[in-house]
């Protein structure tokens, strides 16, 4: 055998501790090594278990055999013939590559860069060595899925948005509107159809003017002549300063929605004015709410209640959805709207609406008042859908909370309503009990007669109860209670039943009234579903059976609803169905399936089959849409039962301001319904969390929104464009950590607090800083080492940057902290348990120290816990322009010569 000769022997001088690093991650386990005559060599056996890599070292053969990434990647290494033998190198010698040293076997990394096919460049400065590949390699997927199961486990499910850093967005006298564009062209012929071509173009804009925002909706029918135009200007502002004295939270002027009364009118939308200071988004029912919107021509809702499907609505023609009276439960009522667009697009709308604590708090007063000409849009082209009187409306309202259980309300409304002018004045008083909330409530008509209702939420175990109890006087009538009422009462409850490992809700409602006629009306209406994997269905069974009065003869209706969404593999499938099970039209009354399925990333088939019982009807449909970075286009075709026969294409895209070019940007994105932010992202080398003109745009940087990941990525100018936010509901826009190469760079915050406002782009920046460490050893009150304490870095607006715990020494470290101004403190949960002050002053006085360019690791030394009455520094913010007050006690500040 014969053994390479080298000079150069193993010594503590030459001996490192490094840290492999592969793009932004760094990995758990040190690697000992050495610098050599020839480079630097690391340990093979902790390379190998570093990269956790199948190979197996014998000493006593002096053999290392396995594989390396895969299984047909054999690697045998024999120290016997000096040879190495993998599909890299074939069989090489290993010449002067190996040396023993007395932790083992110690690689040159040049020769570890031929044998595993990667690169090991080492990097003596920052105590690393750099692997390069091209590759996804085992050990890189399996960091990848830590990292997104790490950061799934430590995002919250609630941001404390009040912690972070905030963008305001300034109205302006004019902001460029971004406009959605839906055009449609096509041709029909047949029986059961109105034959011959067809048109219909829709446009949405949404922007600023004279310090409002705006949207406006032009439509019309399927023969090109215009229907109506919708325009509304508004500002909402959740701080309640609009309108000076007047506290207002939102002011709306042109199409508009008004509140809804307690038992006289119901919520109306129509051209007219609308004012409040309540919360944005806070219910004004007791039981039930509304939810109404804008619903884009082509798309269709689907509403869940905490997780449940119970209602569906398809395009009805006039760009609105609605579900009204959606009945609420005690506790937390999570509603979402799922929207399905015709290019196969989803999206979600949620609102939280709780009940079960007094929505007003004590001494706060709100109050509404709107005015408003029933359906009618502000300007009428002649060929609206919107039926009724068309009558003009109006209403005020006020609620005040009496204390932390109580709040009383009153309100007037004038309404057009059964052929008649009716005026109203009603009162309510809210009370929480315990785990049950009441209301009673009661409302006077002039010149008519007056109704009194009482209505209970509660809780019992599992079981969500409610009941309520109604008497009419006189000839009362109104939108909540029809004039034949003498009294109606009911009782509902909704659970849920353990199935092994299904969980089936269940929700019924029981109600009897009388009219005055004599006649009398039981209804019930019970709700179930299952939801099982992929799987969500829902059924629901409604009946009401009336008995014989003086005007009206006896009879009995009973329906059947199934609503169904499931995926299988590839395919998507929603559908649902009436079934009418009594009376002469027994049996199905409608059914619509529809299976989608995605052609690629871009491109999606659709197919649909609807049956109406009142045509004797099927329709069968079928579509394909292809989806570009600017546009969507969808065609489609369809067949009846009865001979008609049609096609159709669509054409589906959007137009909004680009900031980063200063021109216009397209986008298949509906831009003007939602909010936008266009991020920009640098390098912050001095830390002030500010850009500087001499400091570096980063490219390739992911960005994300609340706890979503999206697909925007900055460009070469350091900038990406985030769409589809959630209008006037704040969100924490930030940096995917995972998407930076270098692991030594951090975002200077978590993100920056944006309330986006639809059609509109917040434009924002944000800092990624190269990072330090900071050390030291806690002592106790009795200068004894102290372990297990949480501690923070809260940097100068006050927010936490960093925590860490201390170790059975009190020996702790901060990692990765972005350059800027501190302080380190005791968590408030550990400062509390120990009795001793949150706040730490250092060894040398101070209470701040900075992390920068100059001073990027900072060692204290020992840190001294204060009593808890005892006067230390400051929890204020940091001021932006106050330096550190004087140096760290022991600086290492790792730079070369």
């Amino acid at each position: 055998m014969t053994t390479p000769v080298t000079s150069w022997r193993a010594n503590e001088d030459d001996y490192l501790f490094l840290q492999l690093v592969i793009r932004n991650y760094k990995l758990n386990l040190d690697v000992r090594g050495y610098q050599t005559d020839r480079g630097v060599c690391l340990d093979l056996a902790d390379v190998i278990q570093s990269l956790d890599l199948p190979i197996r070292i014998d000493k006593k053969s002096r053999r290392a055999t396995g594989w390396l990434f895969a299984e047909d990647q054999q690697f045998t290494l024999d120290r016997v013939s000096n040879t190495v033998q993998n599909m890299n190198t074939g069989r090489a010698p290993v010449a002067q590559d190996i040396y023993d040293t007395p932790e083992g076997w110690c690689v040159d990394t040049n020769a570890l860069s031929r044998w595993f096919g990667i690169t090991f460049q080492p990097d003596l400065f920052n105590a690393v060595v750099r692997l390069e590949t091209e590759d996804e390699l085992p050990f890189m997927q399996a960091i990848e899925r830590r990292s997104r199961a790490a950061r799934l486990r430590n995002r919250p499910a609630q941001f404390d948005l009040s912690q972070y850093a905030s963008a305001d967005m300034e109205y302006r006298a004019w902001r460029a509107p971004s406009v959605d564009f839906v055009t449609q062209a096509g041709v029909r012929t047949g029986r059961g159809t109105r034959g011959g071509q067809e048109g219909r173009i829709e446009l949405y804009a949404a922007g600023e003017a004279l310090g409002a925002s705006y949207f406006a909706r032009v439509a019309t029918d399927d023969q090109l002549k215009p229907q109506a135009l919708r325009l509304r200007a508004y500002r909402y502002d959740p701080a309640a300063s609009l309108l000076g004295p007047l506290g207002a939270t939102q002011v709306a002027a042109g199409d508009v929605e008004t509140l809804p009364g307690r038992l006289t009118g119901q919520t109306a939308i129509g051209r007219g004015a609308f004012i409040s200071n309540r919360p944005l988004g806070q219910n004004s029912s007791f039981s039930a709410t509304t939810l109404r919107g804008t619903l884009p021509a082509g798309w269709d809702a689907e509403l869940y209640r905490n997780g449940q499907l119970i209602a569906f609505q398809d395009d009805r023609g006039d760009g609105r959805y609605e579900f009204i009276d959606v009945e609420l439960y005690f506790g937390r009522n999570q509603l979402e709207v799922v929207f399905y667009g015709p290019q196969g697009q989803i999206r979600r709308d949620k609102i939280d609406v709780p009940i079960g604590f007094n929505q007003v708090e004590p001494g706060k007063t709100y109050y509404w008042a709107g005015l408003l000409q029933d359906n009618r849009d502000l300007f009428d082209l002649g060929n609206s859908f919107q039926a009724g009187p068309r009558k003009w409306r109006w209403g005020v309202g006020v609620e005040r909370g009496i204390d932390e259980r109580t709040s009383a309300a009153i309100g007037m409304q004038s309404l057009y309503f059964d052929g008649a002018r009716r005026r109203y004045v009603e009162g309510a008083v809210i009370r929480t009990l315990g785990a049950m909330q009441l209301e009673l409530a009661a409302a006077h008509q002039f010149g008519a007669g007056a109704v009194a209702e009482a209505n209970a939420l509660g809780q019992i175990g599992r079981f969500n109860i409610g009941a309520n109890a109604l008497v009419s006087f006189g000839n009362f009538a109104s939108e909540f209670v029809e004039e034949r009422l003498d009294y109606r009462g009911g009782f509902n409850f909704d659970t849920s039943l353990s199935l092994g490992r299904i969980s089936l809700p269940i929700q019924a409602d029981i109600s009897h009234s009388k009219l005055k006629d004599g006649s009398e009306v039981n209804e019930f209406l019970i709700t179930t579903s299952v939801t099982a994997g992929r799987i969500a269905l829902s059924a629901q069974l409604s009946h009401q059976m009336r008995t014989s009065g003086a005007a009206s003869p006896a009879r009995s209706d009973t329906k059947i609803r199934l609503l169904a969404n499931a995926r299988f593999k590839d395919f998507r499938v929603r559908g649902n169905a009436t079934f009418q099970t009594s009376g002469r039209d027994k049996g199905l009354e409608s059914a619509t399936v529809r299976v989608d399925t995605d052609l690629g990333e871009d491109a999606e088939l659709q197919g649909q089959l609807d049956y109406t019982a009142a045509q004797d009807e099927f329709r069968l449909t079928a579509g394909y849409t292809r989806r570009f970075e600017e546009f969507s286009l969808r065609g489609d075709a369809f067949v009846t039962s009865r001979g008609g026969v049609g096609a159709a294409v669509q054409l589906a895209f959007s137009l909004g301001p680009d900031p980063v070019s200063g021109g216009v940007r397209a986008s298949e994105t509906k831009l003007a319904r939602s909010g936008q932010a266009a991020v920009t992202v640098f390098r912050d080398d001095n830390g002030n969390s500010r850009r500087d003109p001499d400091e570096e745009l980063l490219p390739d940087v992911l960005v994300e929104a609340g706890l979503r990941r999206t697909d925007a990525m900055t460009g070469a100018n350091g900038s990406a464009i985030v769409d589809d936010l959630r209008p006037f509901q704040p969100v924490l826009v930030g940096i995917d950590e995972s998407s930076l190469e270098d692991p030594f760079l951090a975002p200077s915050t978590k993100g920056i607090v944006v309330t986006p406002r639809p059609g509109i782009v917040a434009q924002i920046e944000l800092a990624i800083s190269p990072t330090g460490e900071v050390d030291g050893t806690l002592l106790s009150l009795s200068a004894t080492e102290q372990s297990g304490v949480r501690l923070e870095l809260v940097d100068r607006r006050g927010a936490v940057a960093a925590e860490t715990i201390s170790e059975f020494d009190g020996f702790f470290l901060f990692q990765r902290v972005p350059y800027g101004q501190y302080r380190l403190r005791v968590a408030e949960d550990a400062a509390q348990s120990l009795k001793v002050a949150q706040s730490l002053t250092l060894n040398d006085g101070r209470s701040e120290f900075a992390l920068n360019r100059e001073e990027d690791v900072i060692r204290f030394g020992a840190v001294k816990l204060a009593p808890a009455d005892s006067s230390v520094a400051s929890d204020e913010p940091i001021p932006d322009d106050r330096p550190p007050s004087g140096r760290a006690p022991v600086i290492a500040a790792i730079r070369p010569e």
